[in-house]
């Protein structure tokens, strides 16, 4: 037995909508409070989810699991849940069955807050294809659910065939268009272009992704759908092979297939900036704190309860009640010194000393290096780890001898791999050591590249001090990493 809803959810979506269009899901939430009106239903929210699938899945955490689930991500379906669960809503009316779940997990989900509530929570759907009302609608339900996530995975089968299909023939997927080129996927758009090179520059410069994305977007530079860039997308899009001219199918280059479009970098610093991003010890908070200040994680506290007892005892940025910024040490409250003084003070003594003559001394030194010669050593390589692949599945090598094969010249690669990421490798003090106006150059930079060069130039030590009196440059301590 069910009741008449006073505050039913109405649900519409559509799986693919280009550019933002509404059209779709317009039309579904005209038609669907028409039909509450024939069915004497009283409407409470009408949750959209425009352009978004209900079978395509991405890996989530999950509370209960250590490590990430498949799951398919739809907020508007979770409110839904969420919301009949506790009472927000009383009911339920949907276009079609298919539009409001092709996954079991999320027709499970529905099914349980409607027979978990007393009377049972009226579930409908305009076609008729959506009941819940007895144990006949919810096997129904569950059949058909399985015959639609059914067909969406044979058509997802079909779609990946075909992509890789067009992938090894070297055509262009379609889709999106990639940042960096025009909408035929193939033409460079320079401006773009130019803000790819940059943020590689900067990376293998040691400046960290987050304050990459904050030069981004003080610039102004979105994203191709018009969006900020965020730490992750930076990320995907800049380790994307076709960054460095090259062909790929979920990810895996296809070495002997070659691209319809240019390098916006050589592969040689799109490895290197790569390796970089995919170091483990690179791993941040994700920009939840982004760094804003010159010392902050940076600058060592040099009380002698730190330095004698902590391996790493780096000071923070804060600021109190009256908007004073200090940094503090991390560990205890013995230590607090005016971030301002410090950091002016700071840059001055680093800029003085990549304004002398001798600061070119200050640069790594770098072996020549043939990078075309190692990347077609590379490229040679990974086609005989893929040729030992074929030679496996043939049956003309056994198993033990692939292991070993994909070893031996898997250590081959990562050694040419090594060193073209040195040879790639960008020194964060290309430009300013030996330059006479290095301090106005350092000035300009972003806090990511300045920190970059401090880090490189010195270590910053910060001394015990008399409390008040302002700021003291004797209590600051600068330690020089190569010639003093």
């Amino acid at each position: 037995m069910t009741t008449t809803p006073r505050a039913a959810y109405l649900y519409a979506r559509i799986s693919d909508a280009k550019n933002g269009d509404t059209t779709g899901v317009d039309d579904q939430e005209k038609r669907l409070r028409q039909h509450a009106d024939r069915l004497g239903w009283g409407v409470g929210t009408v949750i959209v989810e425009n352009d978004t699938s209900a079978f395509q899945r991405r890996k989530v955490y999950v509370p209960g699991y250590d490590r990430p689930q498949l799951r398919v991500v739809r907020p508007g379906w979770r409110t839904i849940i969420n919301g009949l669960a506790s009472g927000a809503a009383d009911g339920l009316l949907a276009l079609d069955l298919d539009r409001a779940c092709r996954d079991p997990r999320d027709l499970e989900d529905l099914i349980d807050v409607v027979e978990a509530a007393t009377p049972r929570l009226p579930v409908e759907s305009l076609t008729g294809s959506l009941r819940l009302a007895n144990d006949a609608d919810v096997t129904q339900a569950r059949v058909m659910v399985a015959i639609a996530n059914k067909a969406s995975r044979d058509t997802a089968r079909r779609v990946a065939a075909s992509k890789l299909r067009q992938a090894e023939a070297g055509k262009w997927q379609g889709g999106q268009r990639p940042f960096g080129f025009e909408p035929d996927g193939v033409t460079v758009r320079p401006a773009e272009a130019v803000e790819i090179v940059r943020a590689a520059e900067q990376i293998l410069a040691g400046v960290s992704l987050n304050a990459v994305v904050r030069g981004l977007r003080a610039r102004g530079v979105t994203t191709v759908s018009g969006r900020p860039w965020a730490r992750s997308t930076l990320n995907d899009m800049i380790v994307r092979p076709r960054i460095a001219g090259l062909m790929s199918y979920r990810g895996e280059v296809l070495e002997q297939v070659a691209a319809p479009w240019p390098a916006i970098l050589d592969r040689a610093r799109w490895e290197a900036v790569r390796a970089i991003l995919a170091d483990p010890a690179r791993v941040t908070n994700g920009g939840v704190n982004e760094v804003r200040w010159l010392g902050s994680g940076l600058f060592a506290c040099w009380h002698p309860d730190c330095r004698d007892r902590d391996p790493n005892p780096k000071v923070r940025a804060s600021i109190n009640g009256v908007g004073r910024r200090t940094y503090r040490c991390r560990r205890t409250a013995h230590l607090a010194r005016e971030i301002a003084g410090t950091d002016e003070w700071v840059l001055t003594v680093v800029a003085a000393r990549l304004e002398r003559r001798d600061a070119a001394g200050l640069l790594a030194p770098r072996a020549p290096v043939d990078t075309a010669a190692l990347s077609i050593e590379a490229n040679g390589i990974r086609a005989r780890i893929a040729e030992a692949g074929d030679l496996w599945e043939a049956g003309t090598i056994t198993g033990a001898e692939l292991t070993t094969r994909r070893r031996r010249l898997n250590a081959d690669l990562d050694s040419v791999t090594a060193t073209l990421n040195a040879a790639a490798g960008t020194d964060p003090l290309a430009g300013l050591a030996g330059n006479p106006d290095a301090g106005k150059v350092l000035g300009r930079l972003d806090i990511g590249r300045q920190r970059a060069v401090v880090d490189r130039v010195c270590v910053v030590r910060l001394l015990p001090a008399v409390r008040g009196g302002g700021f003291r440059r004797e209590s600051v301590q600068l330690v020089p990493r190569g010639p003093a």
